[in-house]
């Protein structure tokens, strides 16, 4: 079953945190485990609030990823963008209609 990450930060670096989203898919697409793609949402009623949606193949693969050396120094990149703490959730994709 598929598995999706949702990590919603606040930030006045809308690029930087952009940036990071695209370095992070040019190196890991193919290299991260499960990894699929992601998005990046502003919130249009909350300014720099924004939510990273990230799909993996499945929760498994996702927590492998977890502990990768790639992936800490992504999550420390990530600190020094957002002003305080990630709120992080875990989701099995039960339904995609596209």
């Amino acid at each position: 079953m598929k598995f999706v990450q949702t990590i919603i930060v606040r930030t006045r670096d809308q690029d930087g945190l952009a940036d990071l989203m695209a370095a992070w898919h040019a190196t890991e697409a193919g290299n991260a485990p499960g990894y699929l793609g992601s998005r990046l949402l502003a919130d249009r009623e909350s300014p720099d609030r924004y939510q990273l949606i990230i799909d993996f193949a499945s929760a498994e693969e996702a927590h492998l990823n977890n502990d990768r050396v790639e992936t800490q120094t992504w999550a420390a990149k990530l600190s020094e963008l957002i002003d305080g703490d990630p709120e992080f959730g875990n989701f099995d994709d039960i339904q995609t209609i596209a």
